[in-house]
């Protein structure tokens, strides 16, 4: 069992997706002892990233807005999944951004191969998010909101909610260790 960092914290996530709820609670219950987390709706955070930068544009923007819903208590947590290109090839990713109101922490979730078909019919505008291509193709309903399409490609080994955990747990880490880190190396998110 991991060292607890903190007696309680309040986390403010922004998603009312069980599956990223879930993904933050178990992240934060690993190194605080008394975890509150609220699910807030936020608005204004883009159907389907396409790029790196898009990715963590919805994370910032996620937590900032979780964060102002809950009145600034606590943290501001955003996870946002989107794909990005590298090598004529499409990945997946998760971004996780905490915000205590001044500071903002990153952190990514591995990431893994898209078909590039999958990408092409968002591209093309049939389809909004890759969910509903998921969906579709597989025969799922809603599978961004289950194992995602991560637990399909790898046979139920990997799920998102893993992938969340993962992120969010990346974006913890200078913030549990605030004395490596300068104050200079979060400025400009």
């Amino acid at each position: 069992m991991s060292s607890r960092f903190g007696e309680s914290i309040t986390v403010c996530v922004g998603s009312v997706n069980s599956v990223k709820v879930r993904g933050v609670r178990r992240a934060f219950e690993k190194f605080f002892r008394y975890v509150e987390v609220v699910p807030v709706e936020v608005a204004g955070v883009a159907a389907q990233p396409l790029s790196f930068e898009d990715v963590v544009r919805g994370a910032i923007s996620r937590a900032s807005e979780a964060l102002r819903a809950c009145g600034g208590r606590g943290l501001g947590v955003g996870v946002e999944a989107g794909i990005f290109s590298f090598a004529s090839r499409y990945f997946d990713v998760h971004a996780a951004c905490v915000y205590d109101g001044s500071r903002r922490f990153l952190g990514f979730s591995p990431a893994f191969q898209v078909p590039s078909r999958f990408v092409e019919l968002i591209r093309s505008g049939e389809f909004k998010e890759l969910e509903e291509v998921v969906d579709r193709h597989f025969g799922t309903e809603r599978i961004g909101e289950k194992g995602g399409l991560i637990s399909l490609l790898t046979r139920g080994e990997v799920v998102r909610e893993e992938l969340v955990y993962y992120a969010v747990v990346m974006a913890l880490v200078p913030l549990l260790n605030r004395g490596l880190y300068s104050e200079a190396e979060h400025e400009g998110i």
